[in-house]
């Protein structure tokens, strides 16, 4: 069959849609109520006869060349590959995986993109792969609009009746023809769009082709930061309606004085008939007509209200003579009092993530368990926020949500990042400021709020108008519309790169604890953030190890009600898997310009394996906080805000194994305090941890509260060493290298964590791994063994001593070091040692996981028995990773022999890697970490962690000043 195919909608500044439907609520239709209410949210779209779903091989064609796509494609003599359906073709062997974050692939010069001719010379200034910069940068590769082209054919046996094709999301564009003719165009991501074939399907066989170029016009408004692919990578449906059915639903829900109206609207495509009805156990079945204009109004209604921690849904009825949409809606409210937000009228505070559509196969097509997977690993995280960075989800998602209990802030499909990025000056505004783009910006958020309006009565609780993308002339347009349409409140953080500063709740990514501190206190420069509540839309940047220094945010929420919470940056990180089990980030496909690692960001690996980040943030989230105000007094922090302390059980489990367990009497957001008897100390340790239960038994947080942690005295008796270790020339071995020093014998330096940059451009550690140790004098004082070394790096010189004193089975050794010139912040001092690699075995009482300084209380003190390979963490860019704080002591075994390190006087710092550090420092993907024996290292300290790859780097309560000295004490002993 052959096409005249159109080469101008893609990049005509003037067309962003041709015969594209009207935006419209997202439902399913059933023939019936009995089978509507048969189907769960998961299988919906799959299950009913009124809709056919097209997913699965589609003959593919894809032009690498777009001038060599033909005027008229006959599909007779076009040579198909198959694809799958939802996809993306980056992910299925076209083109290739391309990350970036704040750039545009093709030159900034808005409204123009590429059209068939080759991409050429692109400017930018900024980005990981060129810090900061001016560049021209020349694809070494033959970079082009790329074309897909693909195929699927239809055979009907309803002709006659209404046909709608529904695409759920196709990027960056779509063409669409079906048997022989052009039907229609669209743009906007992530955007549904519809199209009417009713008079183009014929009974039997119909042949549809999609064309989908790699950019569009549109593209200008999706520069968000995740891999840039491809394709029609969500559901498309066919929709088979009588004259009868439904167009469109609606329900909005208002509270007053104790009860909810509800007002119910129904669009069917002929005048026709219908009767709603709402359904609850506690209301029993309401039916009404609408009336003409398809409305019915629900009065005087008692009815349970909607949260994340009760969504209590109802059931929502419209049904025509011809077919049935079951949907379940919430009744809340949501309102701003002065400079709190409030939900069902109480304070709330929101602990949120990011989310993005991502799959490491399939890129951004996820499947519908995958979907529910992924709310379902919020719920057991303590997570009860999502913001759909940057775009709407699939609405399944937003259904899951509703029924799971999951709040979202709803984001538009608009992001223009690049316009920072790649001009000079550099500004957010030059497309957002400019009226001609209003259209375009009018129609996202249109068809965002038309698509979601319904979930606007339970999950939704703020719609936000994009990211990044500055303002102000097109963001009042769509701010404009949504007041227009809807009650809910408006967010959208990029205002602070205009004079808006904000909209309807102040907003801000990765602020200082000290800025949030100043809007709780109603002190900062701009009113904007004094005046309305405050949201962090993304904070705790959770890239590699970390976010560190968390919990210091919400001690600020928590003390101020006008700060609402916020959201993690971000919940998983975006990574290809390829076919041999390795997985790539920006730049190992070759992409001519990217953004590194910077997509390995989540507190989840790609297979959704939580991270030492995932476990802080479920503690930090925790709905129960328990604090000793002093002995035998403690107070209970219920930060929940509906459910009262009562529904939690709380089990308290002293050392000594004491145990009491309690149903705490404190109101949401409320404090009170409780008489505890103690336990006793158990050999100078006395702590208590705290299991918290939810009334179903989950348990929802353990926390431990150190009274004491007691730490090895000096030994009674030292003397010269013997039994079979020596130190010479400065280092410490075991007869038969069971252990020695290792290579540094004392190490300054850590292998550098994501964190430790200047937003992923300044490598903050390289002064230090620079390190070059010289031992400069041994000598014997009576029972001491003293060494004498310099040390010497980017940032000083330092002056190291170390005494060796011989005790039964082993030695004790005191290590002591000055800084002799520099200054500046030490990332870590300690005393390494080297095993062979048949020490694997591996016993310490510390921290139970990988902590820090400013990141350790989400795990308890307890014995650990583990696997070398267990101490370290696998993130996709190795980095320092594994720490253990508040150690007392650790034994590393063979199954024979055991070496064992023992704290003096104070708990070390525990790292044990199956590489040294400086390997370490070298690495660039998990395959590179190659076993090369047993590196132990005992540290009197290792500086926090922080979110420097973007946010503020480690405060300063978490370092370690070079102009002091420090000393760090322990046994070695072998057995």
């Amino acid at each position: 069959m052959r096409y005249q195919l159109n080469r101008e909608n893609y990049h005509t500044f003037e067309t962003m849609e041709v015969n594209r439907l009207p935006g419209r609520s997202y439902f399913i239709p059933y023939p019936d109520r009995v089978s509507a209410e048969k189907v769960s949210p998961k299988e919906k779209r799959y299950a009913s006869p009124k809709v056919v779903c097209l997913n699965g091989d589609w003959d593919f064609h894809f032009y690498p060349v777009p001038a060599e796509m033909p005027e008229v494609l006959d599909t007779d003599t076009v040579k198909f590959d198959r694809i799958k359906v939802p996809g993306c073709w980056q992910t299925q062997g076209y083109d290739r995986p391309f990350y970036v974050n704040i750039r545009y692939q093709f030159p900034f010069r808005p409204p123009e993109i590429p059209q068939e001719e080759k991409v050429g010379r692109v400017f930018s200034w900024l980005g990981v792969d060129q810090k900061v910069s001016l560049r021209w940068k020349k694809p070494e590769q033959d970079e082009y609009n790329f074309v897909g082209v693909y195929r699927r054919y239809i055979d009907i046996d309803q002709a006659g009746k209404r046909m709608t094709l529904s695409f759920l999301g196709a990027a960056s564009c779509l063409d669409l023809y079906m048997n022989g003719e052009f039907v229609g165009y669209s743009e906007g991501a992530h955007n549904t769009a519809e199209f009417d074939v009713t008079n183009l399907l014929k009974e039997g066989r119909n042949e549809m082709v999609c064309v989908v170029h790699r950019w569009c016009t549109g593209t200008y408004l999706e520069d968000q930061d995740m891999f840039r692919h491809n394709g029609i990578f969500r559901d498309v449906l066919l929709r088979i309606d009588e004259d009868q059915d439904l167009w469109d639903i609606d329900a909005r829900t208002k509270k007053t004085g104790e009860t909810y109206t509800l007002t119910a609207k129904a669009q069917t495509y002929t005048k026709t008939p219908c009767r709603v009805t709402l359904k609850g156990e506690d209301i029993g079945e309401i039916t009404l007509e609408a009336d003409g204009d398809g409305t019915a109004v629900f009065e005087n209604l008692k009815v349970r209200e909607w949260s994340a921690e009760t969504p209590v849904l109802y059931d929502l009825y419209f049904e025509t003579e011809s077919g049935c949409v079951r949907e379940k809606i919430g009744f809340k409210t949501v309102e701003i009092r002065g400079d709190v937000f409030l939900v069902n009228g109480k304070k709330i505070k929101f602990r949120g993530v990011n989310h993005h559509d991502t799959s490491p196969t399939g890129g951004y097509t996820m499947t519908p368990d995958e979907i529910e997977r992924d709310l379902w690993i919020c719920k057991e995280y303590n997570i009860d926020t999502i913001r759909t960075s940057h775009y709407p989800p699939d609405p399944l998602l937003l259904e899951l949500a509703d029924e799971m209990g999951i709040y979202i802030v709803d984001e538009n499909d608009l992001e223009t990042h690049g316009t920072f990025a790649m001009q000079i000056p550099p500004t957010y505004n030059t497309i957002s400021h400019d009226p001609k783009w209003v259209p375009r910006y009018l129609d996202r958020i249109t068809r965002l709020y038309q698509r979601d309006k319904i979930h606007a009565t339970a999950g939704i609780f703020m719609w936000s108008l994009g990211n990044e993308a500055g303002g102000y002339h097109n963001m009042d347009a769509m701010y404009d519309y949504l007041k227009a349409h809807s009650d809910l409140p408006v967010h959208y953080e990029s205002a602070v790169h205009c004079k808006r500063i904000a909209y309807d709740v102040g907003s801000e990514m990765y602020p200082s604890v000290q800025m949030v501190h100043d809007v709780g206190e109603h002190q900062r420069k701009q009113k904007q953030f004094n005046d309305r509540p405050y949201f962090m839309c993304e904070y705790a940047h959770a890239m590699g190890v970390g976010p560190g220094n968390t919990e210091a945010y919400w001690q600020e929420i928590y003390t101020h009600d006008n700060l609402m919470g916020g959201c993690v940056w971000e919940m998983v990180d975006h990574a290809i898997l390829m076919s041999d089990g390795t997985l790539r980030y920006g730049g190992d496909s070759g992409e001519w310009e990217h953004d590194g690692n910077f997509c390995c960001d989540g507190l989840f690996y790609p297979d959704r394996t939580p991270s030492t980040g995932a476990d802080i943030i479920r503690f930090i989230y925790r709905p129960i906080r328990v604090r000793r105000v002093e002995e035998g007094i403690y107070e209970i922090f219920n930060t929940t805000g509906f459910t009262d302390g009562k529904e939690f059980t709380l089990r308290f489990v002293w050392n000594d194994g004491t145990e009491r367990e309690i149903h705490p009497e404190v109101a949401p957001l409320s404090k009170a305090q409780i008489t505890l008897a103690e336990g006793c100390d158990v050999d100078g340790t006395k702590t208590l941890l705290v299991i918290a239960e939810d009334a179903g038994g989950r348990v929802v947080s353990r926390e431990q509260i150190i009274v004491s942690l007691a730490a090895g005295d000096q030994p009674d008796e030292t003397g010269k060493i013997g039994d079979g270790w020596r130190v010479e020339n400065g280092k410490l071995s075991l007869t038969g290298k069971m252990v020695e020093t290792g290579d540094p014998g004392t190490i300054l330096y850590r292998a550098r964590t994501d964190n430790d940059t200047n937003f992923m451009f300044a490598d903050l550690t390289r002064p230090y791994v620079k390190q070059k140790e010289r031992f400069l004098s041994q000598r014997q004082e009576g029972n001491q063994t003293i060494v004498e070394s310099e040390i010497r790096n980017g940032k000083g010189v330092f002056h190291v001593t170390d005494i060796y004193e011989g005790i039964r089975g082993g030695v004790m050794i005191t290590s002591r070091i000055h800084c002799e010139r520099g200054g500046g912040d030490l990332p870590r001092f300690g005393k390494t040692f080297r095993l062979p690699e048949s020490f694997d075995l591996v016993t310490y009482f510390g921290r139970t996981g990988e902590s820090y300084c400013d990141m350790k209380d989400q795990y308890p003190l307890g014995e650990v028995n583990c696997h070398v390979s267990d101490m370290t963490e696998p993130n996709i860019r190795p980095q320092e990773s594994g720490n253990r704080c508040d150690c007392t002591v650790a034994k590393v075994s063979d199954g024979q022999k055991t070496i064992t390190f023992e704290a003096v006087d104070a708990p070390f710092e525990l790292a044990v890697k199956p590489y040294t550090d400086l390997a370490l420092t070298k690495m660039k993907h998990r395959e590179d970490e190659k076993r090369t024996g047993t590196y132990v290292t005992i540290q009197a300290f290792q500086q926090g962690i922080g979110t420097g790859a973007c946010g503020p780097g480690i405060m300063e309560e978490y370092r370690y000043s070079a102009k002091n000295d420090y000393v760090l004490t322990f046994i070695v002993t072998a057995e």
